[in-house]
């Protein structure tokens, strides 16, 4: 990984939070976790982040809203958003990614297929800083 990238974790169960960071921290990344939606809401609003981990179903406010939040946002800079939930119909998932999902895991997920989606956004983060610093 050529620059250290940010993550934030919005999840509201402690073991797949971990797990999701401890993961994240063997790649390389800067981890931030969150455990309720309006936790999250008020440090997405100080904080920037390349790539979101998001749960639908949180305390507070919801994952959807934060999605629609976070796109809002996005004026500036590109943040990547991963969906990792139990919903698992068809119309959470479309929504999500109207909302502005990336891609959209449902839970229980194989940690390597995270992992996959990880690397395939670290490789878009330093295309698209190298782009810039050109």
């Amino acid at each position: 990984m050529k620059n250290r990238h940010r993550a934030i974790i919005i999840e509201d169960d402690s073991d797949i939070n971990e797990l999701i960071a401890y993961n994240l921290r063997k790649e390389g990344f800067e981890v931030f976790s969150v455990y309720d939606g309006s936790e999250a809401q008020e440090v997405l609003r100080r904080e920037h982040f390349d790539i979101v981990i998001l749960d639908i179903m949180l305390p507070g406010i919801d994952g959807f809203e934060l999605c629609r939040q976070l796109k809002e946002k996005q004026a500036s800079f590109r943040t990547f958003i991963v969906v990792v939930s139990a919903k698992s119909n068809v119309q959470d998932k479309l929504y999500a990614h109207i909302l502005g999902a990336d891609y959209y895991l449902t839970k229980p997920f194989s940690i390597k297929a995270l992992n996959a989606i990880m690397q395939e956004l670290v490789s878009m983060l330093d295309q698209e800083f190298l782009v810039k610093t050109k």
